[in-house]
């Protein structure tokens, strides 16, 4: 089985906090993920860059489709996935 590993940008998006923090943003995404996902957080310009790594065998629809439900969460409200691929 193969392992990749994810960039994911996610950016303000006007509805949350002016200011929001987002190394908050990132803790609350991170802790909404599936368990075994390795992750490695940078804070470029006010955004979150995530670079992800769901456990061995994890298919892209999967691994898009668990990131996408993070942002249900309304703990990340003013947040979006800046570079969600195109349906």
């Amino acid at each position: 089985m193969r392992t990749t590993t994810y960039h994911f940008v996610v950016a303000p998006d006007g509805r949350g906090p002016e200011g929001a923090a987002p190394e908050l943003a990132a803790v609350r995404l991170i802790s909404l993920l599936p368990a075994g996902w390795g992750y490695a957080p940078e804070f470029p310009d006010g955004t979150l860059s995530l670079l992800l790594t769901p456990p061995s065998g994890t298919t892209d629809e999967a691994a898009h489709a668990a990131f996408g439900r993070t942002f249900a969460d309304p703990c990340l409200r003013g947040w979006t996935w800046a570079n969600r691929p195109a349906d």
